[in-house]
């Protein structure tokens, strides 16, 4: 950390983020619990890596398609209201799940349908979300502000899970249902009390929204930096956080360790997600700097994945996976840090919206395709090949990086 950034006043002593984060804390706990419940819910119901990997994907496909027109929304819209009227919804198709499933009527079908309508909402949520944290803090706490942001979010990957396989264990998955859509409501309540100053380019109401989306993607496109960090995170959420939404398959098909494996796995995860977070927000504020935190942890999540596929003891599988989450933390929240540093104001939701899109859209696909690789393959060879091809990419981005900063590179003037 610089010594300019030791200097500065606490952010926490910041009551809109103070506020905000609290109720982003709250909501990720119920996300995780629901996220654990629906993948344990489709593996139990069908015993199938396909399903299980195609209803995990369903909450990030829309993504991938509607993230970039949503994204031009956030640019133009009332964060406030839309956040509100948004976290509503998904509280609402919590609360019917719950309903669905205490009455003994979930089925493959009805689970499609609602990990559907979910994806649609958390790919509508997703540019607002990406823009708030901007428009809540000054622009010099903005990497400290994602950061902890990210920190919470992997916090409640590390602590939702197990909370979420206990509940199932004892309870039933109804009950995680419900606890999900009870802990929207806090998140709402915060949204009606936080100041919210967002930026809005004079001309961003009055053009059409294709071609406000094309000025997005020319802008992003033109940018080095910004491209080369859409193209990673694309890449690394297709082969690598892919992967790690299959842990159900692990968790029974590799291990035999049930529920309560599954949740081990998955809170490993999310520890090694807390960890890479920590060590993120000490990273120095500058896009560059968490360019290279993205690329670093790419490589040590293929490694760790890569490793997976020899691994014949569970105990050391948590162990690997806690340091995948690492990695593909420090390449999510890098790559993100370093766009909301690099982005222009006005143009900040459609390019977020691309991130969003190449990262969640990566995992639908990687969920989907190596799910059906899985049905007809043993589990530890996709993770092999799935980590080979990332440590492939890092190497490549890594020496594309150390070319760049080279003596023959020009000045920055």
């Amino acid at each position: 950390m610089s010594d300019d950034a030791a200097r500065r006043p606490s952010i926490f002593r910041d009551r809109n983020f103070v506020l905000f984060l609290t109720g982003q804390a709250i909501s990720t706990q119920g996300l995780w619990i629901e996220k654990i419940a629906m993948s344990w819910l489709a593996w139990s119901l069908t015993g199938s890596a396909f399903w299980t990997g195609l209803i995990a994907a369903l909450h990030f496909a829309p993504a991938f398609l509607l993230g970039p027109v949503f994204g031009v929304f956030a640019d133009r819209i009332d964060l406030r209201r839309a956040a509100i009227l948004i976290n509503a919804l998904m509280a609402a198709t919590s609360f019917f799940l719950m309903a669905l499933s205490f009455a003994g009527y979930v089925t493959v079908g009805w689970m499609v349908l609602i990990a559907t309508c979910n994806g649609v909402l958390a790919s509508a949520m997703t540019p607002i979300r990406l823009s708030l944290v901007p428009a809540i803090v000054s622009r010099e706490y903005m990497s400290r502000a994602v950061t902890y942001a990210s920190m919470n979010f992997n916090l409640s990957r590390l602590v939702g899970p197990a909370i979420g396989g206990v509940v199932i264990a004892r309870f039933d998955v109804g009950t995680a249902f419900m606890l999900n859509a009870i802990s929207y409501l806090p998140f709402i309540f915060v949204m009606m009390l936080v100041d919210i100053q967002a930026d809005r380019g004079p001309e961003t109401r009055k053009r059409r929204i294709w071609a406000a989306l094309g000025d997005g993607a020319r802008y992003a496109l033109g940018e080095p930096m910004i491209r080369a960090m859409l193209l990673l995170s694309c890449v690394i959420a297709i082969v690598g956080r892919g992967m790690l939404e299959l842990m159900p398959v692990f968790a029974e098909g590799a291990y035999d360790s049930g529920v309560t494996g599954l949740g081990a796995l998955s809170s490993a995860a999310g520890f090694g997600a807390v960890i890479s977070t920590f060590v993120l927000s000490r990273t120095k504020s500058d896009p560059h700097s968490f360019q290279r935190v993205a690329v670093i942890g790419a490589l040590l999540s293929g490694g760790a994945m890569l490793a997976l596929c020899f691994c014949p003891w569970f105990k050391l599988a948590v162990v690997l996976v806690g340091l995948a989450g690492f990695g593909l933390t420090a390449v999510g929240v890098g790559s993100q840090t370093a766009l909301q540093l690099a982005v222009d104001n006005t143009l900040r939701g459609r390019v977020m919206s691309f991130w969003s899109a190449t990262s969640f859209g990566g995992v639908a696909l990687g969920g989907t395709v190596l799910g059906a690789i899985s049905q007809w393959s043993d589990i530890r060879l996709t993770a092999g090949g799935a980590g080979l091809l990332i440590v492939l990419v890092a190497l490549v981005a890594m020496w594309r990086i150390s070319r760049a900063a080279g003596p023959t590179a020009s000045p920055v003037k």
